[in-house]
């Protein structure tokens, strides 16, 4: 499940370089066929890459702050900038630079202007692109803002189990989860679901799964770390550091931010637990 899409972000990014190569030899490009699709291919692969992993590194800081919609727009305009100086340098390489850059005046100002308008030219194109291989992450989203309203609307009771509830990014998962989730893991831009019973891995945001799980089976102890009280064996601590020490034998850290809500929840629990 994790490699699904980056699959399709492949897949997409292939296809994308094939459809281009192919308008680029109807149009008597002087480049051999192979030659022709070999540089569309590279090409449309340079700035895919450049579009995930700028948008990889604005998740792992910015996706509990910022939402997707900004982090992708973001990604794009920053990817954007390093695939245009990809491709011109490539270009050069090759011996036919785009927008006339190679035969540009030598002055910096010139180069400026040729630059920017390698942006100008190449920007609706990237933007096109990246919003292809965001659309099951953007889909994902408008999904998760769609049924949180909805769950909104009803909100649970200490004696409703998840199940229960009206539907949910979690009562929605297929096949559905077996057992009550007692600790959820940020991992980029998947979320580590664990219950007694399995393992999952689901694409979603962590602070959609944190905002569905009720506040009296569990908190969140950090950034990425949700647990249910039920889970916690004992609660570790040196000096400035504390970690939760789960059933399971695993350890959950508990971020400064978090560690007065977390020693609070802790004493209203049974006095084996953190003493």
């Amino acid at each position: 499940m994790q490699n699904r899409e980056e699959l399709f972000m492949a897949l997409t990014a292939l296809l994308a370089a094939l459809l281009i190569a192919s308008s680029q030899v109807a149009q008597s490009i002087p480049v051999s066929l192979p030659g022709t699709y070999l540089y569309w291919i590279v090409r449309i692969a340079i700035e895919a890459l450049l579009f995930f992993t700028a948008r990889q590194v604005l998740e792992r800081y910015l996706t509990e702050t910022v939402s997707f919609a900004w982090v992708t727009g973001i990604a794009i305009v920053v990817s954007h900038v390093l695939f245009v100086l990809s491709v011109t340098a490539m270009d050069i390489v090759l011996g036919y630079p785009e927008l006339g850059i190679g035969t540009a005046g030598t002055d910096t100002q010139s180069r400026v202007q040729a630059f920017a308008l390698e942006l100008l030219y190449l920007s609706d194109n990237h933007i096109a692109l990246c919003l292809l291989l965001s659309l099951p992450r953007l889909a994902l989203g408008a999904f998760g803002s769609a049924v949180a309203q909805s769950a909104a609307q009803r909100l649970p009771g200490d004696h409703e189990s998840v199940g229960e509830l009206a539907p949910t990014l979690l009562s929605a998962i297929e096949p559905p989860l077996d057992g009550q989730v007692i600790w959820a893991e940020a991992q980029e831009h998947y979320v580590r679901i664990t219950t007694g019973n399995e393992v999952r891995m689901v694409l979603c945001r962590f602070s959609d799964i944190v905002r569905e799980l009720p506040d009296a089976r569990g908190m969140q102890v950090h950034r990425s770390h949700w647990v249910a009280c039920s889970a916690i064996a004992d609660a570790v601590r040196d000096g400035q550091n504390m970690k939760l020490v789960l059933l399971s034998g695993d350890s959950v850290p508990v971020s400064r931010s978090f560690r007065s809500a977390v020693e609070t929840r802790l004493a209203q629990l049974p006095a084996s637990i953190g003493a």
